[in-house]
């Protein structure tokens, strides 16, 4: 969907939804872009990273984007790529360009994201320390997790700034089990908020959405410095970026999160003393479980 069209729909469901009421509500509606970097099983850190961005931003932030794309000849921002110098996705880059460009990638998405938050998960000190019962009904993916932290970073944000109207989020597009670990996990924020999640997501290709290319700089930034806090090697291209966004409204702009493993432990203690939690986790999970089935047996029949 177009981010005009995107717009126009939900301030039609807003009008629809109040009548003559609409002008009194908070009407900051706010999308939420989301993506990964490390998560391939042979990374050390897997990274969920989001923008938060107005939905009245969303279209100029697009035609800004696709005058920067047509000015530094690129098709597809991919930080990873693009600081590795692939030389076939980016003939001819070097480093000079990559800083060039990354740095008016930044300059953009600073001018129109109004938060930003990433959660870094080190899977060496995660794997051994989670019960294999959290991961059986919250997730097995390192991304799942990070991504539920920062679902819980996203619904305190969203309260602070007495946003009266959901949160939209587009993620990365994601197949097979990575989909449907996410699809699970809305799921379960819709449990504990009705109506504020289910209806409100939806998977886009990075290629075709500059603010999830934005996103993708911010999750590939957090990787790099995550690896780093840890004895690997950061890119220079990264530490820029992460310069840049800390000192972005006066450093209170990003936050960059994560949970040491002694944290980790505590809290995996701290709910094991309510066998009532993990009791309802597995209720609620055979539940949904059964729905999907349901629903893909009705699919194809």
């Amino acid at each position: 969907m177009c981010a005009a069209r995107q717009y126009s729909l939900m301030w039609h469901s807003l009008v629809t939804a109040f009548g003559a009421r609409w002008s009194q509500r908070n009407l900051l509606m706010f999308t939420v872009y989301v993506d990964d970097s490390g998560t391939a099983p042979d990374q050390s850190v897997a990274v969920a990273g989001v923008l938060i961005i107005p939905v009245k931003q969303i279209t100029a932030l697009d035609k800004e984007w696709e005058n920067f794309k047509d000015k530094c000849g690129f098709s597809d921002l991919h930080a990873s790529e693009c600081a590795a110098l692939n030389q076939k996705s980016y003939p001819g880059w070097d480093d000079p360009k990559v800083s060039r460009v990354f740095r008016r990638a930044r300059q953009i998405t600073e001018k129109y994201a109004s938060k930003a938050f990433s959660f870094s998960v080190y899977k060496d000190e995660f794997d051994p320390v989670v019960p294999s019962e959290w991961r059986e009904t919250g997730g097995d993916n390192h991304y799942t997790w990070g991504i539920r932290n920062l679902m819980h970073a996203l619904v305190r944000w969203h309260r602070a700034h007495q946003i009266s109207v959901p949160f939209d989020f587009v993620f990365d597009n994601a197949e097979g089990g990575d989909r449907l670990e996410i699809e699970m996990l809305m799921a379960q924020f819709e449990s504990v908020c009705p109506g504020d999640f289910v209806d409100h997501y939806q998977f886009r290709r990075r290629k075709a959405v500059p603010a999830l290319q934005c996103a993708d700089l911010l999750a590939w930034t957090s990787y790099q410095i995550s690896r780093g806090l840890r004895g690997g090697q950061s890119s220079s291209h990264a530490m820029d970026c992460a310069r840049d966004y800390r000192r972005h409204q006066a450093g209170e702009w990003w936050e960059a999160q994560t949970f040491s493993q002694e944290d980790l432990k505590l809290v995996i203690a701290e709910d094991q003393k309510d066998p009532e939690k993990e009791k309802y986790r597995r209720a609620w999970h055979a539940a949904y479980m059964a729905t999907k089935r349901g629903r893909q047996t009705r699919c194809t029949t």
